[in-house]
C-alpha cells in the first residue's frame, strides 16, 4: 500500500526506465556516423599505409621462363599485362562490444532529460520499509515519450501504479515537457501528480531542473569518463519534511551528482529537497536495455525515521 512521502521514489521509476532509451537512441544515432569508440578511432588514424616501392621492384631482375617453359615465381609481364603488385590492407582493431544503454544519473530527482517520440520504458521499484512504518511497498510505472525536444520541445508522459496488491486502484498520472540544448545541456519543467485515480495521498508537485554533462575522456570504457550534475526547484514533494507536516507552502531546492565510474556503472549522489540518497545504477547486461539501482536514502535524519534501503529496476525500448 502506498504512503505518504514514499512519494518520491515513485515517480523516479519512470525516470529511470525512460532516460535509459534516450541514451540508447542518442548511441545509436552515434556509431552509426563514428568509430565505436574513440580508441579504436585513435588506433585506426595513427595507422599508415606503408606504400609500396615501385623503385626496389624495378630493380630487381626479371626472371624468364626456365629451359622447361615452367614459369618461374617472377616472370615478365606478356602483352597487354599489368604485373602483379600486392594489394594494401589497412589494419583494423576488433569492434569493442558496447552497451545497448547507459545507466542512469538520477535515482529520485527529475533530470533534465525526458522521453521523445519513439522512446517508451517501463520499471518497478521496491523499498524494505516505507517512512515511519514497518512495512515494506512497491511500485510499478511505465511511460512514453512525444516530440522531438532536439528540435522544439519533448514530451514525457508517465502513469505510476501505486499499491501492487491492486495494482490498476491507485495511481498518478505525471507529464514532463524538455528541451535538449545540446548533447551536454537539458532542461525540463513538469508536474508530478497532475492526475490521480484512487488513493495516493501524494498531492502534486511541480518542478524544474536543468541537467549538465561534462566529459572528461571521449572513450566511455575508461574509468572516470562523464560526470552530470543535475539542479532543480520545485514545491509539494520538494520542500522539507518540516514544511510539508506543517502546511507551509515553500520551493525546496534538489539536486543530483552522477559519476561514470567505469561504463555500465554510475555512482549517484543526490539532495531530494528533504534528505541525502547514495546509490548505483547499472547497467548489467551488454544487449539487455535493462538498469538497475540499489540505494539507502534518508542517511542524513533529516527527514523520515532512519535510512532505508530502496531498490529500482528499469527497462527500455523504441517503437
Amino acid at each position: 500500500m502506498f504512503h505518504k512521502y514514499n512519494i518520491f521514489f515513485v515517480f523516479k521509476l519512470i525516470i529511470v526506465s525512460i532516460f535509459l532509451t534516450i541514451n540508447l537512441n542518442i548511441k545509436e544515432k552515434a556509431q552509426a556516423t563514428t568509430c565505436n569508440d574513440s580508441s579504436r578511432c585513435s588506433a585506426l588514424e595513427n595507422i599508415q599505409d606503408l606504400p609500396l616501392e615501385r623503385s626496389l621492384l624495378s630493380q630487381l631482375p626479371a626472371e624468364k621462363p626456365d629451359n622447361n617453359g615452367s614459369p618461374s615465381l617472377r616472370r615478365v609481364p606478356s602483352q597487354g599485362e599489368t604485373e602483379f603488385e600486392p594489394q594494401r590492407i589497412p589494419f583494423v582493431l576488433p569492434a569493442r562490444k558496447s552497451y545497448r544503454s547507459s545507466p542512469s544519473i538520477s535515482i529520485i530527482n527529475p533530470s533534465g532529460y525526458g522521453a521523445s517520440w519513439g522512446s517508451a520504458g517501463i520499471g518497478i521499484g521496491l523499498q524494505e520499509r516505507a517512512r515511519f512504518v514497518d512495512e515494506a511497498d512497491g511500485v510499478f510505472g511505465f511511460g512514453f515519450g512525444l516530440g522531438n525536444p532536439r528540435k522544439n520541445l519533448g514530451l514525457q508522459i508517465g502513469i505510476t501504479l501505486v499499491d501492487l496488491d491492486n495494482i490498476f486502484r491507485d495511481g498518478s498520472i505525471s507529464v514532463k515537457l524538455h528541451r535538449l540544448l545540446s548533447n551536454d545541456l537539458s532542461f525540463a519543467f513538469g508536474i508530478q501528480g497532475v492526475g490521480t485515480f484512487g488513493n495516493t495521498d501524494g498531492g502534486s508537485s511541480g518542478y524544474g531542473s536543468i541537467t549538465k554533462k561534462f566529459t572528461f575522456k571521449k572513450d566511455v570504457s575508461q574509468p572516470f569518463s562523464e560526470l552530470y550534475t543535475t539542479l532543480g526547484i520545485g514545491g509539494g514533494q520538494f520542500r522539507s519534511e518540516s514544511d510539508i507536516n506543517n502546511g507551509v507552502e515553500s520551493i525546496g531546492v534538489f539536486g543530483s551528482v552522477a559519476v561514470r565510474v567505469v561504463e555500465p556503472v554510475n555512482a549517484i549522489f543526490e539532495w531530494t529537497g528533504q534528505d541525502l540518497t547514495i546509490g548505483v545504477s547499472i547497467v548489467p547486461f551488454h544487449n539487455i536495455p535493462l538498469v538497475i539501482i540499489p540505494a539507502i536514502t534518508d542517511i542524513t535524519g533529516s527527514a523520515g525515521d532512519g535510512a532505508r534501503f530502496i531498490f529500482g529496476a528499469g527497462y527500455g525500448f523504441s517503437f
